[in-house]
């Protein structure tokens, strides 16, 4: 899984890098480039399922010509993995030429346990797999591999009939950029009946459709779990969640609560009843469950909709369906009770962006290297120092 990705004159980023862990927070102020970073995974993501990188470049929020930071050249994403007992380390540049973009450099190199060291403990460099030039399987004789500037070479070549030990370390990397997948639950769009399907949609417009079409046993489970997580969130406990097939031909969906009333009763609303911040917690919480194993959830303004009092609720669930699954999760958040809900093990989990007042530039930085950290908790929470203005 993704462990590391350091950012070269990408976007507001002249140079800076975050350190991925099962669940991370990123805080900053109002376009302090918190989004900046999720926009360069999400990037990744579309390279690896073959997107060219212009087409790729379009989509990045601002377009692609605000990807390389003014005054560049060129602009770089390096990327740690770690598989099993190796490290993978992926490095793609790339500028643009008569307005596309175009790769100009990308190569993939290895570490593992049995590469580390010598007979003398000496450390060994990086044993390179990939840098636009590699050998065949069947000759073992070196050649010139001819890519195509637009698409990642990683994609090219997976196929190639290259060394056994390069294919391989192209499928980690290139597996582990598909596995990225951003959320961004759309509470109206939640409302509608949707169709069957079986991938859940960014913006969780399917979610329905999801659940409504898992086997029927399966179902079951996932939609009890779902009511565990979410059944403290509002004012009066949800009993139950579900998902039906609705029409003559049951090829379509609607999302359903069951909410305890007065007096033992209860309350059966559809989706166009539910609020929004219980509709984007339904969405958090059926990603964590469906998604694939080795995932990265990307979800921006996670607690987006979600009372204070509840933040609670939405950590243990990032946490306790994270571990259980093997789901890291990223996340940006502007909320100082969310913050706190964390505890004081979460903080070197926690990554703030700033300007470099001599380079205008962006820097990521963990919480724990802040030098001022020990004061900033002795005067108070650590959210009380983002809502006065410290962090």
């Amino acid at each position: 899984m993704i462990e590391e990705i350091r950012l070269r004159n990408w976007k507001s980023f002249k140079d800076s890098k975050l350190y991925i862990e099962p669940l991370t927070f990123i805080i900053g102020f109002n376009a302090s480039g918190k989004s900046n970073v999720l926009d360069a995974l999400h990037f990744l993501s579309e390279l690896a399922k073959g997107v060219s990188i212009d087409d790729a470049g379009a989509d990045v929020r601002g377009g692609k010509d605000w990807i390389i930071s003014r005054d560049e050249d060129c602009c770089g994403i390096d990327v740690k993995i770690h598989n099993d007992d190796t490290d993978y380390f992926y490095t793609i540049e790339f500028a643009q030429t008569d307005e596309k973009l175009v790769i100009t450099k990308e190569h993939l190199s290895v570490n593992s346990k049995d590469l580390l060291l010598t007979d003398d403990n000496k450390v060994l460099p990086n044993k390179m797999l990939l840098s636009m030039t590699s050998y065949t399987a069947k000759q073992g004789r070196r050649r010139t591999l001819q890519v195509l500037r637009d698409k990642s070479a990683l994609y090219q070549l997976a196929s190639a009939g290259l060394l056994k030990e390069v294919t391989d370390g192209i499928n980690v990397v290139l597996n582990s950029f598909k596995n990225i997948f951003m959320l961004n639950p759309i509470a109206p769009l939640m409302r509608n009946y949707t169709p069957l399907q079986k991938e859940l949609k960014e913006d969780a417009s399917n979610i329905a459709g999801v659940i409504a079409a898992i086997e029927e046993s399966e179902q079951r489970r996932l939609q009890n779990k779902i009511a565990d997580f979410v059944r403290p969130l509002p004012e009066r406990d949800i009993v139950r969640i579900w998902a039906e097939t609705v029409g003559m031909f049951g090829k379509d969906a609607m999302l359903y609560c069951e909410e305890s009333w007065i007096e033992g009763k209860t309350q059966t609303l559809d989706a166009r009843g539910m609020s929004d911040g219980t509709l984007r917690f339904i969405a958090i919480v059926t990603a964590l469950l469906t998604l694939p194993e080795k995932t990265l959830l990307l979800i921006e303004e996670v607690d987006n909709g979600l009372h204070p009092s509840r933040s609670k609720e939405l950590i243990k669930a990032l946490e306790e369906i994270g571990r259980e699954r093997n789901i890291d999760v990223l996340c940006t958040t502007h909320n100082p009770y969310l913050i706190d809900s964390l505890g004081p093990d979460m903080i070197p989990c926690i990554t703030y962006v700033k300007r470099n007042e001599q380079t205008g530039s962006n820097e990521l930085k963990t919480l724990d290297e802040n030098e001022n950290l020990v004061n900033l908790m002795a005067s108070g929470s650590i959210g009380l120092s983002m809502v006065k203005g410290k962090i």
